[in-house]
């Protein structure tokens, strides 16, 4: 029989650990448990969250959802602001249509079109002087 290699064994990921010894008072870490650091491939968003701690990640989720509330509540309130502003204008609106078609209204009842005539109806003349000047 010919004599075939045999392929060398490959490692397991549990052969592949190495117990290091735990210093006594400190909890194991990542290095302790899964073997060397740099052996695994960090990706990006896990060395920035291996660098915050818990503490620190916590306030950062409460203050973004402060945030974002904040800001709901804004957006809420603006368009509450509108709506009534939107009213308010409208109002404005009336009125001055109002205020617009009275004193037209008005401006055609004193017209001197209209009082020259009546004043002479009853008796008045017209003329240049007003009336003497007032000395005090």
């Amino acid at each position: 029989m010919p004599a075939t290699a045999t392929p060398p064994a490959r490692k397991t990921a549990r052969q592949s650990v190495q117990h290091r010894p735990v210093a006594s008072g400190r909890l194991p870490g990542w290095g302790d448990l899964g073997g060397e650091p740099l052996a695994r491939k960090v990706g990006r968003t896990e060395r920035l969250l291996g660098r915050i701690s818990m503490g620190r990640f916590v306030l950062l989720v409460v203050a973004a959802a402060v945030a974002f509330l904040l800001y709901v509540g804004h957006v809420y309130r603006t368009q509450e602001i509108l709506s009534e502003l939107q009213t308010v204008r409208r109002e404005n609106l009336r009125l001055h249509l109002k205020y617009n078609r009275v004193k037209g209204a008005f401006d055609a009842a004193t017209a001197p079109a209209v009082i020259i005539p009546e004043a002479q109806a009853l008796g008045l003349e017209e003329g240049i002087a007003y009336g003497p000047a007032i000395e005090e």
